[in-house]
């Protein structure tokens, strides 16, 4: 058998001592073909946790079962060749396996070993080392991997999974030497439960290799040595048996073992991530209402009793210029699919009657929009759009408010930039530009221009029209050239007229490959005396846009572009009919065949928090699942 290259964390010393077989005996079994401990240059030889429970495995077949030594190396390793690890067990993470397994991460989600380096601060030529299990990495290196991939650190190393059961004994927890030689973690529960309970034993000289932080908050309680703690915003501490500390995790923190002996601790993480996924059964029907002071109705009442059979959906109302998104943020079971594309097809599938629910009247209206969260593989954050008339693939102003959202929640500290996996694929924000620091700064996917210049009669006008995509198909109307008003009092006329147009278009654009084309909005755009730019984003007869439009302005700067009105690093500034403005930037121009044009751009505006709701839906509400007028 080839003796693999990777260093384990334990000495053949060490695991002798734990199983209490024979250093010779253990070297016997080697000889044998039993055991395949890895050997370094000079002969040395280390042992990884696999290997300990092997040996206690070839133990029990001798000692009890009675097996001849060559049988069982047949038995085991035709059991190594066919049989996969038992199903909902997590198979045991050494340092060196995690280095196969954040390989894997990393090429699921299409990125580069040279992508990952500039997103962790870890040499390339390092992490290269480790995703081949021949060198270490850090606690805090690990960790700034495993928020690169969304997960915590615990999650990293590989969850506990399999019996119910709430009785651990000692020793008996899943051991993890992921931290190369002189740290072990024992797992008593890991990524099933709101806690992560790890007994940590770390050597004299072991830390963590500088600050860190994630998600949650965390106890650290010291059974045996002693323990330094730093934590950003104070001294360094020595924490020794029978001390502890509690904090949140979101506090850079470090630790090390300055003490002559081990340290055995007892370390217990929360996830705030994990806290939202989990459902507790209630026990009464009360809905806490928080203080219970002041002069109104709710003096002194801090819950509300709800009618039996009840449900209640948490959201977050933003708006962004103007327009508004709830966003989502009740936990739902099976929205597990691959790709947040996946997960909203999962989501119309089961969850759907939530979508009128939260949108419509008379909670909302036609124009209401809605946004949930959901966890990516591919991009820092992923999200899914709803509204009242389906499931679109793209949102630029939903976008800009989710930023607002997760901002507010503390989860953009170390996210001046970050990506955001949406059904039709993965973008790019940025928070604080431009010198302010409250801007949304979201760069588009290409915006293409398939036709300018046709001419419309409709309605009594001529209207010139452009054709352009950007996530929907969107025609692009001059207001001021047909004599059009866009002004609020005006609204009425100009859905109408975009209703009209929208028909007309949709029955005399060609078939293209055999569909049907179909334009989803139209957009009116004008110059006022000022010199700004106005736009009116009309969707259908009843719907529209309260902001100017983020898809609407980038369809608007490839048109000049496609015109020759404009060049790369242009910038053009809309408002809406209420106040609103976005900022644009021209980044890219190509042209393509048939004289076709595709412009990227950054948009550029800002999303403000309005509300957390709990909305109930009570049983024997016959309006409850929501309606259009």
């Amino acid at each position: 058998m080839t003796q693999p290259a990777a260093r384990f964390p334990f000495s053949i010393g060490h695991v002798a001592k734990v199983t209490g077989i024979a250093v010779s005996t253990l070297r016997s079994w080697e000889n044998q073909g039993l055991l395949t401990p890895s050997k370094s240059a000079g002969g040395h030889r280390s042992y990884g946790e696999a290997e300990i429970e092997r040996v206690r495995r070839i133990d029990r077949m001798r000692r009890v079962d009675g097996q001849s030594l060559s049988a069982i190396r047949r038995l085991l390793d035709s059991e190594e060749e066919a049989a996969p690890a038992p199903e909902g067990e997590a198979a045991p993470v050494a340092f060196n396996h995690l280095g196969a397994r954040v390989r894997g991460l990393r090429q699921e989600a299409g990125m580069s070993l040279r992508e990952l380096s500039e997103r962790t601060d870890i040499a390339t030529s390092h992490l290269s080392m480790f995703e081949r299990g021949v060198a270490f990495l850090s606690p805090a290196r690990l960790n700034a991997i495993a928020e690169v991939f969304g997960r915590t650190l615990a999650e990293l190393l590989g969850g506990t999974k399999g019996r119910d059961f709430p009785v651990v004994r000692r020793g008996q927890g899943r051991i993890v030497g992921s931290f190369g030689p002189g740290v072990t973690i024992e797992q008593l529960t890991v990524s099933q439960r709101l806690m992560d309970a790890e007994v940590w034993t770390i050597d004299p000289d072991r830390e963590s290799d500088g600050f860190y932080a994630h998600e949650g908050e965390e106890l650290i309680y010291v059974l045996e040595g002693s323990l330094e703690l730093a934590l950003a915003d104070r001294d360094a501490e020595v924490l020794n048996p029978g001390d502890g500390a509690y904090f949140n995790s979101r506090i850079a923190h470090r630790w090390r073992n300055t003490g002559p002996v081990p340290a055995k601790v007892l370390w217990i993480n929360t996830d705030s991530d994990r806290l939202s996924s989990m459902s507790f059964e209630r026990t009464d029907r009360r809905l806490g209402l928080g203080a219970g002071i002041g002069e109104g109705i709710g003096e002194g009442a801090l819950s509300l009793e709800l009618p039996s059979g009840a449900r209640t959906f948490r959201v977050i109302e933003t708006h962004t210029e103007g327009h508004p998104t709830h966003i989502l943020i009740e936990p739902l079971e099976g929205l597990d699919a691959d790709s947040v594309a996946g997960k909203a097809r999962q989501f119309a599938e089961r969850y759907d009657s939530l979508r009128p629910m939260l949108l419509h009247e008379p909670r909302g209206h036609s124009g209401a929009f809605g946004l949930v969260p959901v966890a990516s593989s591919a991009a820092d954050f992923g999200a899914f759009f709803i509204s009242s008339y389906g499931y679109p693939g793209l949102c630029g102003h939903a976008i800009m408010g989710y930023t607002a959202a997760l901002r507010a929640l503390g989860r953009l500290t170390r996210h001046k930039r970050f990506t955001i996996e949406v059904p039709n694929g993965i973008l790019s924000v940025e928070v604080g530009v431009d010198g302010d620091a409250d801007a949304i700064a979201l760069d588009m996917p290409p915006a293409l221009i398939t036709e300018v210049g046709r001419r419309v009669a409709i309605d009594g006008l001529e209207l010139d029209v452009a054709i352009a995509m950007c996530g929907d198909c969107t025609a692009l109307v001059d207001a001021q050239a047909a004599g059009l008003t866009l002004e609020a009092g005006h609204i009425d006329r100009l859905l109408a007229l975009g209703e009209s147009l929208r028909r007309h278009l949709n029955e005399a654009l060609p078939r293209r490959r055999g569909a049907q084309p179909s334009v989803d909005s139209v957009l009116f755009h004008g110059t006022d005396e000022a010199g700004a730019v106005r736009q009116f984003l009309a969707i259908d007869r009843q719907k529209f846009d309260r902001s100017p439009g983020v898809a609407g302005l980038a369809c608007l700067l490839a048109l000049r572009a496609a015109t020759g009105a404009a060049q790369p690093g242009a910038r053009l500034d809309a408002v809406s009919l209420f106040g609103g403005r976005l900022s644009g930037e021209l980044i890219t121009l190509t042209h393509g065949a048939g004289g076709a044009v595709a412009a990227t751009t950054r948009i550029t505006g800002r999303a403000h928090l309005k509300a957390v709701a709990t909305l109930i839906q009570e049983m024997g509400d016959p309006l409850g699942s929501g309606f259009l007028r």
